[in-house]
């Protein structure tokens, strides 16, 4: 049985409660790696299934048990776990996940002898998954012999061999809860597993049905008219693989452990009519390769009680297995009312609490209280409330029971033979005392001797071929644990020959693996040879687990190897001689694998699903699987086209060659998009003649007639010609900031311009052949722009450029014939000075004379003058009759106290001038004159 999870894929058999309860069982104990709380005990029965066969088991009333295999054996076991009898081979399907997986035994099983059973068979052309109701037949005495009468309740075509039909749990009422995966490709993004999300399809739900098999009336989509439909007998959906659940017993509501794939897994406490979410969620996470799935849009998710990762930590796992509420009285008061679920490959028990409306109330603690305890598929109770649960890599039923006081050692021992002295060395060093007290080692050997120490060695006298022997280990307080060996002193080990590939070689996807194997054994001769296989899937070396697999007999055997990415098979043959020795050999074979690599043209979130969403993998030959694609690039804005010599569509479903493959992802960045779509600018610009260049936040590709460049502020825009030409020699994008339009011309049809902006501050280049290419920015284009641009100054002749003193910045224009400037400094702003006033400021030596000016240009209130204030308290006025003359210092003040050109003076005739040591201006009703000794003093003509 594939349990466990191809690192996207854990199809653990995950446990769910029986009512049933299990009586005090016998055996050995867990490894010396087990820890577990102070008091709690581990003790183990054997069932007889062998490794990884082990699905699940229930108790009958009085105390034995019935537990089935993967590969379709029914196995009855005594109360004591003793004299344990198969009653019943089924025809199965055990391949991957399937096979014969669950069991409950009817409420009425006293009168009825009727149990449940769910299991995968082949049919032509396929399989189907069933339920069906078995009758259990008794000898005399009435111990259950074998199975009659199967009744079909439920049963539905599978797809794969994955995320099959799973638990049953029959109910005291007499209704029956069934679950069931979604029976989709694990190995890539599979649009089938929507079928989990589709009420009219039964994969991927938790089912509640009467006893006869149709819906029970309180399901939320039960319809009257159509009890036997699919939406009649779901109870909840959006499940990958809940593969255990149980009845918590308070609620009255399932709760599951769903299997995860790429990252997540999660235990529900399962609301009547809940969508869980997959596949388009995992837990509360959305899931790469589904989520963007037209049948994911609004799909509702119900948040699992708990999450947990995957990988290898104290808290992560790779395979939920979902448990049971305690609910016995032996345990410490804290346990009572918890619940116990585990992870099959962390091997693993966590404890959580939950509220009577299925809200965590106690999450489970790091590190798990119980760890390295097996591979748990299975929970259920004893009679006395211990937990009880299957262990498949074992194939034994573990029970945790607890002691308040002295905890009772358990016992183990193991021995090894030569049969050539007839001696036995006997090891009782794995036996395990709790409470960490020392023991004591007592060994009868059944033959009337016996020694005392952990390692000890016998030598059998001959006559006697069997003896049981029998350790007993106490602790300082007298407590004893005892178990039992059989022995056979003379019997020689079989003798096995493998014959293999070798240990080099390396396998394909689906290329056979052949083994031969020969056995032979000094008292028995050629002995019979039994296979086992298994995948062992190892997403990291830290977590590898197995999928049991196929089985055989004979001299040889074979298999296609697997498809499991990540994996590689381990094939064992075991021969058996009439003693009861075993002797087992195991080839390993290895995957042949190639490197995948995704690439993209814009950096992009592109994954391999089945590999956990990495970009680049090893993969193995002949797999198929898919990649992936986001829509966009990371930058938000490139937008994925299609894979190079692969489809349009953003999952590409790739089949391993026989060498590394790359695989790119093209992306068409805003650039390339607006040059696509536009064959009137491919025809402007011509072909590219560079690669796209990232700098920053701006983009930008050269062609052969131009550039486009793009930033997130200006969008595409292009840029050609004399601006271009201005614009990378100014200093391009770092210095005015990307581009905000196409190169355009001005309405007067002279000129080509480009506007751009840096960080929130708008610059321009204009150009006329007259003029040339020139940059204007800032304040300086403020007061352009707001002048009207060239309808007012006219264009541009200069670059903006400092003063000789440092302090100011100018543009200087011109309209026609007609010379303008604009000045500014932080002090005075940004101020246009043009025609006859700029010549008269510029005669008198610009800003070096006059200062800055602290005006624009502007009409006197009677209409007929013009003129201009500076900063050095100077101004120049001008009218056609006058012409443009300055005033200056203490003879503006005296003008100005007048009221300017309103008073008698009018407008001035002359620039300040000096006469005999006195300053005057002269003005056209009078004159005004400077000494230090008289002050200004006006006079008419």
């Amino acid at each position: 049985m594939a349990l466990g999870k191809v690192r996207t894929l854990r199809h653990a058999l995950v446990a769910a409660v029986l009512a049933g309860a299990l009586l005090p069982v016998v055996s050995t104990e867990a490894g010396a790696a087990t820890t577990l709380p102070p008091g709690f005990v581990l003790r183990e029965t054997d069932t007889g299934l062998g490794q990884y066969q082990l699905t699940d088991f229930a108790t009958l009333p009085g105390g034995s048990l019935l537990a089935t295999a993967k590969d379709g054996r029914v196995r009855w076991l005594t109360e004591t776990g003793t004299g344990g009898k198969t009653i019943a081979t089924l025809p199965t399907r055990p391949d991957g996940d399937l096979g014969l997986v669950g069991i409950a035994v009817a409420p009425d099983y006293a009168t009825s002898h009727s149990i449940y059973l769910t299991r995968s068979i082949n049919v032509t052309g396929g399989f189907v998954m069933r339920l069906s109701r078995f009758t259990v037949t008794v000898d005399p005495a009435g111990t259950p012999s074998g199975l009659t009468g199967e009744q079909s309740l439920f049963e539905v075509p599978g797809f794969y061999d994955v995320h099959g039909i799973d638990t049953v749990i029959a109910a005291a009422d007499g209704t029956l809860w069934l679950s069931i995966g979604d029976s989709a490709d694990f190995t890539k993004v599979d649009p089938g597993a929507l079928r989990a999300q589709d009420v009219n399809q039964p994969y991927g739900k938790i089912l509640h049905l009467t006893a006869d098999g149709k819906g029970v009336p309180s399901n939320p989509y039960y319809d009257a008219a159509a009890p036997a439909s699919a939406a009649s007998k779901v109870f909840a959906r959006g499940f990958r693989n809940p593969f255990r659940f149980s009845i918590d017993p308070n609620l009255g509501l399932p709760v599951a452990g769903d299997v995860g794939w790429t990252a997540w897994e999660e235990v529900d406490v399962v609301q009547r009519g809940s969508n869980q979410g997959w596949p388009c969620w995992e837990g509360t996470h959305p899931i790469s390769g589904y989520s963007g799935l037209a049948g994911c849009a609004g799909v509702a998710n119900q948040p699992p009680i708990f999450e947990y990762q995957h990988g290898s930590g104290t808290l992560q796992g790779n395979s939920v297995t979902g448990g049971i509420v305690y609910n016995g009285s032996s345990y410490p008061a804290a346990y009572r009312g918890v619940y116990f679920f585990g992870d099959y490959v962390g091997h693993k028990i966590w404890t959580m609490k939950y509220d009577d409306q299925g809200k965590l109330t106690q999450a489970p603690s790091d590190p798990a209280p119980f760890t390295d305890i097996g591979g748990p598929v299975k929970f259920a109770a004893a009679a006395n409330g211990d937990i009880v649960y299957a262990d498949i890599l074992s194939g034994k039923l573990r029970r945790l029971s607890y002691s308040a006081g002295n905890t009772v050692p358990v016992a183990n021992a193991s021995s090894t033979t030569d049969p050539v002295t007839r001696t036995v060395s006997f090891d009782g060093s794995a036996s395990v005392d709790y409470d960490n007290d020392p023991l004591t080692y007592d060994w009868n050997f059944g033959d009337g001797t016996t020694a005392t120490g952990p390692q000890v060695n016998h030598a059998y006298a001959a006559g006697t071929e069997t003896f049981t022997a029998t350790l007993t280990v106490r602790d300082p307080l007298g407590a004893t644990g005892t178990t039992t060996i059989a022995v056979a002193p003379g019997n020689h080990t079989p003798q096995l020959t493998l014959t293999t590939p070798g240990d080099t070689a390396t396998f394909a996807v689906n290329q056979q693996v052949t083994l031969g194997a020969a056995a032979t054994d000094a008292e028995d001769g050629t002995l019979p040879v039994t296979w086992t296989s298994a995948v062992r899937h190892c997403p990291s070396e830290a977590t590898c687990h197995a999928h049991p697999g196929i089985g055989g007999t004979g001299t040889s055997f074979s298999l296609p190897f697997t498809e499991h990415p990540d994996s590689r098979m381990d094939f064992t043959a075991t021969v058996t001689d009439s003693a009861g020795v075993t002797t087992s050999k195991t080839y390993t074979a290895r995957p042949r694998q190639h490197r995948i690599t995704l690439l993209g043209t814009q950096p992009a979130a592109l994954s391999i699903p089945v590999e956990g969403g990495v970009s680049t993998a090893l993969v193995t030959e002949g797999a198929s699987f898919d990649v992936d694609a986001a829509p966009l690039g990371t930058d938000g804005v490139s937008k994925f086209t299609g894979w190079q010599g692969g489809p349009a569509t953003a999952t590409w479903i790739v089949t391993v060659g026989t060498s590394d493959l790359t695989l790119t992802a093209n992306y068409a960045t805003p650039i390339d998009q607006r040059y696509d779509a536009d064959a009137a600018l491919r025809a402007k610009l011509g072909a590219p003649t560079a690669a796209e260049v990232t700098d920053g936040t701006v983009r930008y590709r050269t062609y052969a007639n131009g550039r486009l460049y793009w930033s997130a502020v200006g969008g595409t825009k292009y840029v050609t010609g004399p601006v271009l030409t201005k614009y990378v020699a100014f200093g391009g994008h770092a210095k005015l900031g990307p581009p905000t339009t196409d190169t355009a011309a001005t309405p007067d049809g002279v000129a080509q311009y480009n506007h751009f902006v840096n960080n929130g501050n708008v610059g321009s280049i204009y150009y006329t052949a007259a003029t040339g290419a020139h940059a204007i920015y800032g304040e300086i284009r403020k007061k352009w722009a707001a002048l009207d641009y060239e309808r007012g100054l006219g264009y541009p002749t200069t670059d903006e450029a400092g003063t000789p003193d440092g302090i100011g910045r100018f543009n200087h224009f011109v309209k026609g014939t007609n010379v303008g400037s604009i000045y500014y400094t932080a002090t005075t702003g940004a101020h246009a000075i043009y025609g006859e006033i700029r010549k008269k400021w510029a005669a008198l030596d610009y800003e070096r004379g006059l200062g800055y000016p602290t005006t624009d240009e502007t009409g006197t209130p009677d209409g007929v003058g013009r003129y201009n204030h500076f900063s050095l308290g100077h101004s120049i006025y001008f009218t056609a009759a006058t012409g443009a003359h300055a005033v200056k210092g203490e003879i503006r003040k005296r003008w100005a106290a007048l009221g300017w050109e309103r008073s008698y003076l009018h407008y001035p005739r002359t620039d300040e001038y000096v006469t005999n040591g006195v300053y005057r201006s002269d003005f056209q009703g009078g004159y005004i004159t400077f000494t230090l000794a008289s002050g200004a003093v006006d006079r008419p003509w």
